[in-house]
């Protein structure tokens, strides 16, 4: 089945209970109307939710994981930690490119839906966020992505 990505227009759309906790917790670190800084970000603070937590590395004009939670690994069929998503060959990646750069350009987060293949040839269908994270000022440094994904074509998240 053939399934094209798409955005939300508006965070309410969101159905993953995970995502809606992250979105909760990031928008609790931004203050003075700046987005949250990376530090201010504690991976204790989202034990439960590391596994569907991907960190992207803004590298001028180029997005590199710098770090991969597990179950996105997993379901990929590996980590791809340290390399950059242009280089890859995932499914959807343009869109994926596209999404991290308005990131990127506007600094507001951006949510979405899109159907996966794991690694073993069953699909799923995932929803995301990506939340822009600064070093300083509201310059995007960094993106914290939630994927939060479910075998088969029903959401049910």
């Amino acid at each position: 089945m053939r399934f094209d990505p798409k955005r939300y227009a508006s965070p309410d759309e969101v159905q993953s209970a995970r995502i809606r906790r992250i979105f909760d917790y990031w928008r609790s670190k931004a203050t003075g109307g700046q987005i949250p800084r990376r530090a201010a970000i504690d991976p204790i603070d989202l034990a439960d939710v590391l596994s569907c937590i991907i960190i992207v590395e803004v590298v001028g004009d180029r997005f590199r994981y710098r770090l991969v939670g597990t179950e996105v690994a997993a379901n990929a069929g590996g980590d791809f930690t340290g390399t950059f998503l242009d280089a890859q060959n995932f499914a959807n990646r343009d869109f994926y490119l596209a999404c991290y750069r308005d990131v990127r350009a506007r600094a507001e987060p951006i949510f979405g839906l899109d159907h996966w293949a794991y690694a073993d040839g069953r699909s799923g269908v995932a929803e995301f966020a990506m939340l822009p994270l600064a070093f300083e000022g509201n310059k995007v440094a960094q993106i914290l992505t939630v994927e939060d994904t479910k075998e088969g074509d029903a959401l049910d998240l």
